[in-house]
C-alpha cells in the first residue's frame, strides 16, 4: 500500500509515478511529459494498459477503446492511498484485472477546517499551483481542491498543461446512513513528439519526429454513494456514477484526426456481512457491477477538413460476484470467490459492416493465508481471470472492418507470497512468485492500416517474482529497495519459446531517505530497468524502449520541510536538491527549483496552527 505521505516524499506527480519504485511494476511514459503513461503488471508489454484494472473509490475507469487510462483525471494531490493487487483479480474487479489491480482511494474531509496552497516552478518553464480546503463536523465533511500544471517538457514539442478541480462532500443523515457526492473535472492539452528509434535516440534523445501532432482531453465524472451500515446485519453500499470523456488527437504527421466522446453510466451495489460461522469469523461479500458506455467518434485527414468517418458503439457489461473469507483457525484464512460477467457490444460505423457481439465468462479465486504474527502472513492462491476485447480491437478504424472471430482472453494462474513486519514495525518485506497461462491473448497483426487487424495469439505464459523491502534503520534513516523479474513467452504455435515483445525481464530500485528533526528530508532513489525490444520491420530492425532511472538527492537547510515535485522527465525541487536522470549511464537533466507557500489549519481551538511546514 502506498500512502499519501509516501506519495509526497517520492515526488510523484501521477499514479504511475508513485509506482516506479516497486519491483515488478513497469511504468512507461510514451510522450516524455507525464501525459501518456502506462503501467505493466504481469508482463503484457504493448497491451499492458488493457490488462490492469484501474479503480477509483470503487469505480472502474478503464476505457472501452485502446486508449490508455486517463491518469490525469486522478489528481495525485487528492489521493489518500493506493492499493496494489497483483495477478488475476476478476472476481471482484471484472475484466481487465488479469495482470493486476490499482485501487485508488481519495481523501475525505477532516474535522475542523484545514487548507493549504502551494506554488512550484522548475526547469523547462514548468509551473504548478495547488490549493485545497478540507472541513468537517459530526454531520458533514468535505474536501475540495484545484491543480494547475504547465510544462514545456524535456523533449522538443512536449509541452503540456492540465487543470483539475475536484470535490467530495459526505452527509451523515443517521447513525446508519451516509450519503456522499463526488465530482471531478480535468482538462488537458499536450503535444505528441513521437517515438524514437535507437539511432535517433543516440543522435538526440530530445528531438521530436512529429512536428505538429498534439491532443487535448476533458474528463468529467460525478459519483453519488449511499452507505448503509446495519451493524450485525451487514453493510450495503450503492455507487452511482456518470462519466463524460472527450479527447481529440490531431496526428498531422500521419494525416489523421480523431475526435472521441463517450459517456459511461455505472451502477455498483455491494453488500458485506461480517458474522460468525461455527464460532469462526466469516466475511461475506456479494455485489454487482454494471457499466453502460455510449461511444461516439469521428475521424478525418485533419482537424481543418471534413470529418469523413463516423463510429458509434455501445458497450454494456453486467457482472455479479460473491466472495467469502472464512477463518478455518484463528490464524488460517480461506478465501473463495466467483464471478459471472455478461458482455454486449454494438459496433457501428459509416465505413462498412455493423455487428452485435455478445460474450460471457466466469472467474474464480481460491486462496489461503496463514497469519503468523500481526501484519505478517504466508499465502497461496489459484485464480481464473478474463478480459473482453476493446471496441477498436474488434474494428479496424481505418477500414471499419470487424473481426467477428476475435475471442476474449482468459488466464489461469498460481501465486505464492509472504509479507513480514518486524523490528517494532520498522522492517517490512514483501515477496511473491507467480505463473499464469493465457489463452487467446490479443495483439495487432500486420502493418497499421488496411490489411492488418487484432488477432488472438497462441498460448502464452507469464511468470516471475518480486521482492520489496523497507527498513527504518534509525529515526533519521529509512532504507528501501525492490527487484522484479518477469518472463513472458509463447508456449505454442510458430512462435513457441519466443519472448513477448516489450516486456523487460529485470527491474531494480534502491534508495534511502533521511528525515531530519527540523522536518527537512533528504531522499536518494535509483531505478534500473532492463531493455525491452520489439522487432518492427526490416527497415527498423530493433526499437529499444528504455525507461530512464531516477536519482533524487536533497541537501539539508535550516528550514522546516522541503516538498519537491517530479513528473519524469520534469523534476521540480529546491535549489539545494540534486536531481539527475541516468540513462545508459549518462545524466541528462540538470537541477531544478521549487518554492512553496505555508498554509494554516483553522479549528475551534487555534486559528493559526501551521499544518504544512514548507520552505
Amino acid at each position: 500500500m502506498i500512502t499519501a505521505e509516501d506519495i509526497k516524499t517520492s515526488g510523484a506527480q501521477s499514479v504511475p509515478d508513485a509506482l516506479r519504485n516497486i519491483g515488478g511494476v513497469i511504468v512507461t511514459d510514451l510522450n516524455g511529459n507525464g501525459f501518456n503513461q502506462k503501467v505493466d503488471m504481469g508482463g503484457f508489454g504493448e497491451t499492458s494498459d488493457r490488462h490492469v484494472a484501474i479503480v477509483v473509490n470503487g469505480r472502474k475507469i478503464n476505457s472501452i477503446d485502446q486508449s490508455n487510462v486517463n491518469f490525469l483525471s486522478i489528481p495525485i494531490e487528492n489521493i489518500e492511498k493506493i492499493e496494489l493487487f497483483h495477478g488475476g483479480n476478476s472476481v471482484l474487479y471484472g475484466g481487465d484485472a488479469m495482470g493486476g489491480v490499482i485501487n485508488i482511494i481519495t481523501k475525505d474531509g477532516r474535522e475542523g477546517v484545514h487548507g493549504y496552497a502551494e506554488v512550484g516552478i522548475g526547469s523547462f518553464d514548468t509551473t504548478k499551483v495547488t490549493a485545497n480546503l478540507s472541513f468537517g463536523n459530526d454531520r458533514f465533511e468535505g474536501n475540495i481542491g484545484a491543480v494547475q500544471y504547465d510544462t514545456k517538457g524535456y523533449r522538443d514539442r512536449s509541452e503540456a498543461d492540465r487543470t483539475s478541480v475536484y470535490g467530495k462532500g459526505t452527509f451523515y443523515g443517521t447513525d446508519t446512513l451516509a450519503v456522499s457526492l463526488e465530482a471531478n473535472t480535468t482538462k488537458a492539452e499536450y503535444q505528441l513528439p513521437g517515438s524514437l528509434t535507437t539511432a535517433q535516440m543516440e543522435q538526440d534523445r530530445k528531438q521530436a519526429v512529429n512536428t505538429a501532432d498534439e491532443g487535448e482531453s476533458k474528463d468529467n465524472y460525478y459519483v453519488l454513494t449511499f452507505e448503509s451500515d446495519w451493524k450485525s446485519f451487514g453493510k450495503l453500499d450503492l455507487n452511482l456514477s456518470f462519466r463524460d470523456y472527450n479527447r481529440e488527437d490531431d496526428m498531422a504527421s500521419w494525416f489523421i484526426y480523431y475526435d472521441y466522446d463517450y459517456d459511461t453510466i455505472g451502477v455498483n451495489p455491494q453488500y458485506v456481512l461480517n458474522n460468525s460461522l461455527s464460532g469462526k469469523d466469516n466475511r461475506l461479500t456479494i455485489g454487482m457491477e454494471m457499466y453502460d458506455t455510449d461511444y461516439d467518434a469521428w475521424s478525418g485527414p485533419s482537424r481543418a477538413l471534413v470529418k469523413t468517418n463516423h463510429y458509434y458503439h455501445d458497450q454494456k457489461t453486467l457482472g455479479v460476484y460473491i466472495q467469502d473469507e472464512f477463518n478455518l483457525m484463528q490464524n488460517l484464512l480461506l478465501n473463495l470467490g466467483t464471478r459471472y460477467e455478461d458482455f454486449d457490444t454494438s459496433l457501428r460505423s459509416s465505413l462498412a459492416q455493423d455487428s452485435d457481439i455478445n460474450e460471457n465468462e466466469w472467474a474464480w479465486n481460491l486462496g489461503i493465508a496463514y497469519i503468523f504474527k500481526p501484519g505478517s502472513k504466508l499465502y497461496a492462491r489459484a485464480f481464473q481471470a478474463f478480459r473482453f476485447p476493446r471496441v477498436d480491437e474488434f474494428m479496424v478504424l481505418s477500414s471499419g472492418t470487424i473481426n467477428k472471430d476475435l475471442k476474449h482472453e482468459t488466464s489461469r494462474g498460481y501465486e505464492i507470497g509472504a509479507r513480514f513486519i518486524g523490528m517494532n514495525n520498522g522492517l517490512a518485506i514483501n515477496a511473491r512468485l507467480f505463473t499464469m497461462e493465457v489463452d487467446d491473448e490479443i495483439a495487432w497483426n500486420g502493418i497499421w492500416g488496411p490489411g492488418g487487424q487484432n488477432e488472438n495469439l497462441d498460448e502464452t505464459r507469464h511468470q516471475g517474482g518480486e521482492l520489496n523491502a523497507k527498513f527504518q534503520a534509525t529515526d533519521l534513516v529509512n532504507l528501501f529497495g525492490g527487484i522484479g523479474y518477469t518472463d513472458a513467452e509463447f508456449t505454442a504455435g510458430t512462435n513457441d519459446g519466443k519472448k513477448i515483445p516489450l516486456v523487460p525481464e529485470f527491474k531494480t530500485t534502491a534508495g534511502f531517505e533521511l528525515a531530519f528533526a527540523c522536518g527537512f528530508s533528504y531522499r536518494f532513489q535509483y531505478n534500473y530497468l532492463a531493455r525491452a525490444m520489439q522487432e518492427l520491420t526490416t527497415a527498423i530492425q530493433w526499437t529499444n524502449l528504455i525507461v530512464p532511472a531516477l536519482l533524487i538527492c536533497t541537501l539539508p537547510k535550516p528550514i522546516k520541510k522541503l516538498n519537491f515535485l517530479s513528473t519524469p522527465p520534469i523534476f521540480l525541487t529546491k535549489s539545494t536538491t540534486t536531481v539527475m536522470r541516468v540513462q545508459d549511464g549518462l545524466p541528462s537533466i540538470p537541477c531544478l527549483r521549487l518554492f512553496t507557500m505555508e498554509g494554516y489549519a483553522l479549528n475551534s481551538d487555534n486559528i493559526s496552527t501551521p499544518f504544512h511546514s514548507s520552505a
